[in-house]
């Protein structure tokens, strides 16, 4: 019987876990989505100050962010994103706003894709 209640401890445990992943993750996916977001308003706005600061602000919080996450996910996908981020932050600087908005749709994405990587469908689990 003790053996029944260990193997049900650790299936809770893996469950727990996998959920707080999956918590983590699509959290952290959307907050940066959202930052990028707002970096966007400011380069549309010709902000570039502003710009200039989210975009540092985002790329060093990106750095601390995607060392929890190459925990939980294949670090190719987190270090194109963390390449991106840094990518972006050069464009902000020199005004380029044809290769910062490509950048910016390239995070997106690359974020969205993490968060769909996360979802509980058999192509993920296969």
């Amino acid at each position: 019987m003790k053996r029944i209640y260990f193997s049900l401890l650790l299936l809770a445990l893996s469950i727990a876990g996998a959920l707080y992943q999956f918590w983590y993750v699509s959290g952290k996916s959307d907050e940066f989505t959202k930052r990028i977001e707002e970096i966007d308003e400011y380069m549309l706005k010709d902000d570039f100050a502003s710009a200039i600061d989210a975009s540092k602000e985002t790329e060093d919080d990106w750095s601390e962010t995607a060392k929890n996450i190459d925990i939980f996910l294949i670090h190719d996908y987190v270090d194109s994103i963390s390449l991106d981020i840094a990518q972006l932050s050069a464009c902000v600087e020199n005004g380029n706003l044809q290769m910062y908005f490509m950048k910016s749709a390239s995070i997106k994405k690359g974020l969205t894709s993490l968060k769909e990587s996360e979802y509980p469908v058999i192509a993920n689990i296969i």
